[in-house]
């Protein structure tokens, strides 16, 4: 299928406008998180709308069309954020935030706080605090 082909169904498909209006994926962490996120990354400012918009479940034409760049651009940043991070799509990309967050959360002088009450307590059989 071409890539203008995929973009005139982008266009007429109203789940992905319905997308725009209703992000649910970026709330799942708070700022905080995402700034240590894209500090532990390296990630500039555009990678991490760019990761946040791909938690959102945008679609390369609507993150396009929200930031007012070609699909090309933002499929260029994908690519890089793919290569940046080790992962080969959108699903791992997601995943390796997500293995970030957590990893941060349990990291000694973390600014961010341990999402096991457990552990936060100091009784984690797991790992010592």
């Amino acid at each position: 299928m071409s890539a203008v082909r995929v973009y005139s169904l982008a266009k007429t498909d109203s789940l992905a406008s319905h997308k725009l209006r209703c992000p649910l994926g970026v709330v799942m962490f708070p700022k905080q998180a995402w700034d240590e996120i894209a500090r532990s990354l390296k990630l500039s400012g555009r990678e991490l709308q760019i990761v946040k918009d791909v938690f959102d479940d945008r679609t390369e034409f609507a993150i396009a069309a929200h930031y007012g760049v070609s699909p090309h651009t933002v499929h260029t940043y994908c690519e890089r954020l793919y290569r940046k991070l080790e992962v080969t799509d959108r699903v791992k990309l997601v995943l390796r935030i997500t293995d970030e967050f957590l990893a941060l959360t349990v990291a000694s002088r973390s600014v961010l706080s341990p999402i096991c009450a457990t552990r936060a307590a100091g009784r984690c059989p797991l790992r010592p605090s």
